[in-house]
C-alpha cells in the first residue's frame, strides 16, 4: 500500500517537474516573440516622427521651434526696402482689389513710424500711400485728406473688399487715420492701439469705428 502511494507521489512530483518545464518553455518563446514585437513598434514610431519631420520642413518650419499661435495682429518680420514684394506670375489672376489687400497683408506686424512710408515703418496715411503705388496707382497723394477723395465715395454699409476705408479722431471731423477692407467687416491698416502701434488687421464693426466712421473710397 506504501509503495502504491509511493508511485503516485513520484508520478505527481514528475508530471509537476514536466508541466513547469513546459510552462518556462512556453514564457521563454512568449517572451522572445514580444520582443520582436516591440522592435517593429519602434521603426513604425521612427517612420512617424520622420514623416511630421518632412512635412514641417516642406512647410517652411523648423521642427525645433515652439509653436506660434496665430493671430490677426501676426509679428510678421519687417521687410526691409530691398524686400518689396514683387508681383507674382500668381498674383496676375487677381483682381485690383484682391490684389491692394494681398500687397498690404504682406505688412501685418510692421510698426507704426511717425512720418513712415516705407517698409521700415509706417504712418496711416503713408501705408495708404505705400501699398497703392505698389499696386500701380503711382499718383496717389501722400494727405489722408486728399487719399479721401481719390475714388467713388461708399457708405459703411456699401464697403467692398479693397476699398479705403477713412475714420476720424473725432466724430464728424476731418479722417485721421484709414486702412484697407479686406472683406468681413475688416480692415487692415496701420493704427494705434492700447496693445499694438502699427500694421494690423482688425476689426471695424464695433460702435466705435461706427461712430468714427468718415467715409469708405472705391478705387478701380
Amino acid at each position: 500500500m506504501n509503495n502504491k502511494k509511493s508511485n503516485q507521489s513520484n508520478i505527481l512530483i514528475i508530471a509537476a517537474v514536466i508541466f513547469v518545464i513546459i510552462a518556462v518553455i512556453f514564457f521563454v518563446i512568449a517572451l522572445s516573440m514580444f520582443g520582436d514585437q516591440g522592435g517593429f513598434g519602434n521603426e513604425n514610431s521612427a517612420a512617424s516622427s520622420d514623416a511630421v519631420s518632412s512635412y514641417e520642413s516642406s512647410s517652411g518650419k523648423s521642427s525645433s521651434s515652439a509653436p506660434s499661435s496665430s493671430s490677426q495682429s501676426s509679428s510678421k518680420p519687417v521687410q526691409s526696402s530691398s524686400q518689396r514684394p514683387q508681383s507674382s506670375s500668381a498674383s496676375t489672376d487677381l483682381t485690383l482689389a484682391q490684389k491692394i489687400v494681398e500687397n498690404a497683408r504682406q505688412y501685418i506686424g510692421t510698426p507704426f513710424k511717425d512720418g513712415g512710408a516705407e517698409p521700415e515703418g509706417f504712418d496711416s496715411s503713408g501705408f495708404i500711400y505705400y501699398i497703392m503705388r505698389e499696386s500701380g496707382f503711382v499718383s496717389c497723394p501722400r494727405d489722408i485728406v486728399l487719399q479721401s477723395k481719390m475714388g467713388v465715395i461708399r457708405e459703411f454699409d456699401e464697403l467692398q473688399e479693397g476699398d479705403i476705408v477713412f475714420f476720424s479722431n473725432e466724430i464728424g471731423g476731418k479722417p485721421n487715420f484709414a486702412g484697407f477692407y479686406s472683406g468681413n467687416g475688416k480692415m487692415i491698416g496701420c493704427i494705434i492701439t492700447s496693445s499694438f502701434e502699427g500694421v494690423m488687421e482688425t476689426d471695424i464693426t464695433g460702435n466705435y469705428y461706427k461712430q468714427h466712421f468718415v467715409s469708405g473710397i472705391g478705387i478701380g
